[in-house]
C-alpha cells in the first residue's frame, strides 16, 4: 500500500496567495502533480491548514497538530496513514520526475527514504514511515522543529546526487515555485513543452 500526500497548509507571504489554489496555465499545481505521479499510487489526500478544494481521487485532511512549520503536515500525514509507504510533497513542486520517485519507493526497512545533494535534505520530497511519527513526535517535545534535524537523527536512505542525475538530470523535481518570478519561470517551462509537443 502506497499513499502520496500533497501539503498545501503554506501561507506564502512572497506570493501573496494561498498555495493551495497556485495555479500553472489553467492547472492547479496539485493536478499537475496528480498527472505526473498519481499513478504510482493506492490512496491520496491533500494536507490544508485552512480552505478546501475538491479534487478527484483525492481526500482532503486538515493539520492535526497546531505547529506554523511543514512538519504539521508531514505528522498529520502520518497519524492518518496506516501504511510504510508514504510519499510527501509540496504542493509547489510541479515537476516531479516519476521515475526518481518510483525509485525511492522501491527502498524498505528505513524511517525515510530522502534525497540529499550539497548537503541538504530534500524533507518535503520523501518517503517516510510511520517509524518516523514517534521520531520526530520525541523531537517536537523538546522544542525541535525542523524536519532536517530530525532526519540527521533518523535510520534514513539518502538517496545521493548520482542517484537523483540519474532519473532527473536537471534536478527539476526539488524546483518549488515561492516568488511571482518562480511561477512566471514555470509558466513560461510549461509553454515551451507544450509547443515541442505540437
Amino acid at each position: 500500500m502506497r499513499n502520496l500526500f500533497i501539503l498545501a497548509g503554506g501561507k506564502s507571504k512572497r506570493l501573496g496567495f494561498g498555495k493551495l489554489n497556485l495555479k500553472i496555465g489553467n492547472q492547479r499545481v496539485v493536478q499537475i502533480i496528480d498527472k505526473s505521479i498519481g499513478c504510482l499510487f493506492d490512496n491520496k489526500f491533500i494536507v490544508v491548514k485552512n480552505g478546501y478544494i475538491e479534487l478527484e481521487g483525492f481526500e482532503v485532511i486538515k493539520d492535526r497538530i497546531e505547529i506554523d512549520a511543514p512538519i504539521a503536515g508531514v505528522l498529520t500525514s502520518l497519524m492518518v496513514s496506516r501504511t510504510n509507504k508514504n510519499f510527501i510533497i509540496g504542493c509547489d513542486m510541479p515537476f516531479a520526475k516519476k521515475e526518481l520517485v518510483e525509485y525511492m519507493l522501491g527502498f524498505d526497512g528505513y524511517d525515510a527514504i530522502v534525497p540529499y545533494y550539497n548537503g541538504y535534505f530534500e524533507p518535503l520530497f520523501c518517503v517516510y514511515s510511520k517509524a518516523f511519527l514517534g521520531k520526530a513526535l520525541d523531537f517536537i517535545d523538546k522544542g525541535i522543529f525542523s524536519l532536517s534535524a530530525i532526519l540527521q537523527s533518523s535510520n534514513v536512505k539518502k538517496i545521493e546526487l548520482d542517484e537523483i542525475l540519474r532519473f532527473d538530470p536537471c534536478l527539476e523535481s526539488f524546483k518549488n515555485i515561492n516568488t511571482q518570478s518562480d511561477l512566471e519561470e514555470a509558466n513560461e517551462r510549461v509553454r515551451r513543452a507544450l509547443s515541442n509537443q505540437v
